[in-house]
């Protein structure tokens, strides 16, 4: 037997400031740094010139950093995905598939872990791209865990953490500030989080990733795949062991932030592997976001685009979400006008770990919960700009 009780949650999300950049002025700008956001009805866009705004160096290495003129762009209203895409190469492709880059921090410097370094046989020089050689382990990074390539490209491989502390005054007794975007749209933040994902009142707890350094050896013959005990060196190196957070696997989960006081899903950093996660959850990645050769110009335009400009009020007024029979009902059952059923375009339902236990492209009349056990859920239907979530507590 399932009582079950409502709660509704009006979402409304979260939108930068509508300002006007001026982008040949910050690309004009080669030595200090300069980076500006600005958002159009449907994406947000940022300029930068790629010079942080904190320490950075020195990074061991020939190469220095320089002044670059990007422009990255990303939904404003972004929506997740059924399936994860990792930030690693295609392989199978031809262009444009030399991996993902994970977002950009609000210092218009990427986060970008993925190092494009595999194990080479010894004998052939063959690359063996079943095995990712982790950047911290290869690479010269600096207090802030950032790097510069051979392009003179400045970007992070690891946490800020100079940058947090020192700079920024991260301790843990606050909630983590906003540090970016990722590549999907979704938020980032750092690793001090609300203990209860959507109660501001519940404190604040360090939270870490759900991967371990796996023990033993891997079974690799050293030529063909690598040997050794295992130590990080290699991405493969790590177990993901759901049960140790309340982070998925790509570093995120749902829940409320100063930015985002009636919640969204979000991204984390932590102090432990992959420090910046290796996924993203997100349903939409720009082309500005993509590594490779003949990467297409970016798509937000057209895939950021929406239909419809319904009010969030408008949409509380005519949604309803009622259960029966109750208080002994095992189905989930969405009342909503008919003529606004075209316009869902995701339905999803969390559980207290911003797990997803239900999600669909378009609306869904009834859901079969029997199968759920007790506790609190969160029925997010999204429409255009905006989201409606409703609290449903199963006992």
């Amino acid at each position: 037997m399932k009582t079950i009780y409502l709660c509704l949650l009006l979402i409304v999300l979260n939108q930068d400031a509508k300002a006007q950049c001026d982008s040949s002025a910050i690309f004009a700008n080669d030595s200090t740094h300069a980076v500006c956001f600005e958002t159009t009805a449907n994406t947000r866009i940022i300029f930068t010139n790629d010079i942080p705004g904190h320490a950075y160096g020195p990074f061991g290495g020939p190469n220095t950093i320089a002044g670059q003129d990007f422009e990255y762009n990303m939904c404003l209203y972004p929506t997740l995905n059924t399936v994860t895409t990792p930030l690693s190469e295609d392989t199978s492709s031809q262009s444009c598939g030399g991996g993902i880059v994970f977002g950009l921090s609000h210092q218009g410097v990427l986060y970008s872990p993925f190092a494009r370094l595999y194990f080479v046989n010894p004998i052939t020089q063959q690359e063996n791209k079943n095995f990712e050689i982790e950047a911290e382990f290869t690479l010269n990074m600096d207090l802030n865990g950032g790097h510069v390539n051979n392009l003179s490209r400045y970007h992070y491989h690891n946490v800020p953490s100079d940058y947090l502390t020192n700079v920024l005054g991260v301790n843990g007794s606050s909630h983590s500030p906003l540090l970016g975007y990722a590549a999907d749209g979704f938020p980032i933040y750092y690793k001090y989080l609300y203990v209860n994902p959507m109660d501001t009142t519940s404190g604040i707890v360090s939270f870490q990733s759900d991967y371990i350094l796996k023990t033993g050896t891997r079974p690799g013959d050293g030529i063909t795949a690598p040997n050794g005990v295992y130590d990080g060196t290699y991405v493969q190196d790590y177990d993901q062991i759901p049960a140790q957070s309340e982070l998925d696997e790509c570093g995120g989960r749902y829940g409320v932030t100063p930015e985002y006081p009636n919640g969204t899903y979000y991204y984390v950093l932590t102090d432990n592997w992959p420090y910046i996660p290796r996924c993203l959850n997100g349903k939409f990645i720009d082309n500005t976001f993509k590594i490779g050769p003949n990467c297409p110009a970016s798509a937000s335009a057209s895939t950021c685009a929406t239909s419809s400009t319904m009010s969030t009020e408008q949409i509380a007024q005519e949604i309803s979400l009622t259960i029966f029979p109750n208080p002994t009902s095992t189905i989930l059952s969405l009342n909503i006008e008919d003529h606004l059923t075209t316009k869902i375009t995701s339905l999803m339902i969390y559980n207290s770990a911003s797990q997803v236990v239900f999600t669909s492209d378009s609306f869904q009349k009834t859901i079969q919960i029997k199968h759920l056990s007790s506790g609190t859920y969160y029925v997010q239907l999204r429409m255009d700009n905006n989201q409606i979530t409703k609290k449903v507590i199963i006992q």
